[in-house]
Order: structure tokens, then C-alpha cells, then sequence
């Protein structure tokens, strides 16, 4: 009898799943964050009478634009990180895609099998391999969606919130 090897178990498969999902509802809500800080910053310079002293105003708008700047480059650097987790996130689906495919299969295989054999008692347990194969497959299709519709979401709300960051930069 074959080993199962390193086949992820599916509380493995559901854990990483909700672990990479979790991370990216974090890394976006940092991001939004910070999108905010930089709007916030850009909209009080734009705000600013700089109407005091000419000394006063350029060190006004020093201390602003390089505000802006250091706010700008930790949203790139918190981007960055939510990129690797979005990778993270893709890797694994195409890993579950692929325990999928395997099931899909192994499924193929016990039906014909099942085809082959005469006994009916021999059948009739074999109905339970088909059906554990199609519990897996349906598993792992969940999985799968769950996992993409997480990255997609993902992805747009990454979208908007470089919009943010970019259309006054």
C-alpha cells in the first residue's frame, strides 16, 4: 500500500486557507491606514495659508513633503508585504488545485476498477471510495474558491488603496 506522504490534511488545507485570508485583511486595513496618513498629510499642505514668514513656509512645506515621503514609502513597503502574501495565498491554491486534480483522479481510477469487478459485496464497498473521492473533491473545490474569491477581494482592495496613495503623489 502507497504512503500518503506529505498530502496536507484538510484542516491544514482549511488553516492556511484562513491564515493567509486573515493576513491580507490585515496587511489591507495597515494599507488603508496609511492611505489615509498620506491624504491626510497632502490635504493639510494643500490646506496651509503659508502666509507667515518665507522661512516659516519653505520649512512648512520641507517638513510635509518629506512626511509625505516616509508615509509613502512604509505603504510601499506594507504593499510589498501584502504581495507576498497574495503569492503566498496563489501558491496554495495551486497547490489544493492540484491534491484536487489527484482526487479527481483516484476517483476515475476506483470507478474502473469498480467496473471490473464482478462481486457485488466488492462493489458495494467500493461505493464508499467513490463517495470519500467526491467528498475530497467537493473539499478542496470549497477550498479552492474560498482561497481565490479571499486573493481577488484582495487584489481590488490593493487596487484602490494605490489609487489613493498614487493620485496626488
Amino acid at each position: 500500500m502507497k504512503r500518503h506522504g506529505d498530502v496536507s490534511s484538510r484542516s491544514e488545507i482549511t488553516e492556511q486557507v484562513e491564515r493567509t485570508t486573515s493576513e491580507m485583511d490585515e496587511k489591507e486595513a495597515d494599507l488603508d491606514k496609511i492611505a489615509s496618513d498620506v491624504e491626510t498629510v497632502r490635504e493639510t499642505l494643500d490646506n496651509l495659508d503659508l502666509e507667515g514668514t518665507q522661512e516659516c513656509a519653505e520649512e512648512l512645506e520641507t517638513a510635509f513633503n518629506e512626511t509625505e515621503d516616509v508615509t509613502v514609502e512604509e505603504f510601499d513597503s506594507e504593499d510589498e508585504s501584502l504581495e507576498q502574501i497574495q503569492d503566498e495565498s496563489q501558491e496554495h491554491e495551486g497547490k489544493i488545485e492540484g491534491h484536487r486534480d489527484s482526487s479527481e483522479s483516484d476517483l476515475g481510477k476506483v470507478s474502473d476498477a469498480s467496473s471490473r469487478i464482478e462481486l457485488k459485496v466488492a462493489q458495494n464497498e467500493l461505493v464508499k471510495a467513490k463517495e470519500a473521492a467526491l467528498r475530497d473533491i467537493e473539499f478542496l473545490a470549497e477550498q479552492i474558491d474560498q482561497a481565490r474569491e479571499a486573493r481577488e477581494k484582495s487584489d481590488e482592495i490593493q487596487s484602490q488603496l494605490r489609487a489613493r496613495v498614487q493620485s496626488n503623489g
